[in-house]
């Protein structure tokens, strides 16, 4: 049940910085790539974290590859916000660097999101 919460945390941030509308400004040429890579760079944690031992792993990661290039389509169509392919690439490459960091220090990752998860449902890590 934790792994699902972190997960569906992730999914939600993912929603909102890739949803609001905005007013059409970027904060910088780079900030808003940067921004896109970490999301779905914590996005893909947050699906191996959940996957890892599972055979859904790689079908879980090309969802969450579809669903960044689904954001970008979705996004020319919210006020203040634009279809941009190298936010898309920013996303993609997020995913799969999410990957290939769980991959090789997953122990460590798991041991800090499962603190995270106790911390978050009671208030003190366990």
């Amino acid at each position: 049940m934790k792994r699902n919460r972190l997960l569906i945390v992730s999914i939600i941030i993912v929603f909102i910085v890739t949803m609001v509308p905005g007013d059409g400004n970027v904060a910088g040429n780079y900030l808003d790539k940067v921004v896109h890579f970490l999301v779905f760079l914590m996005l893909s944690i947050n699906i191996c974290y959940r996957f890892y031992e599972n055979k859904r792993l790689i079908d879980s990661l090309i969802w969450a590859i579809f669903f960044g290039l689904m954001t970008e389509v979705i996004q020319q169509f919210i006020p203040g916000r634009n279809m941009d392919i190298y936010d898309a690439i920013a996303d993609t490459l997020g995913v799969i660097s999410g990957f290939y960091l769980y991959k090789k220090a997953h122990i460590k990752i798991d041991i800090i999101l499962l603190k995270l998860s106790f911390s978050w449902r009671s208030g003190k890590t366990k």
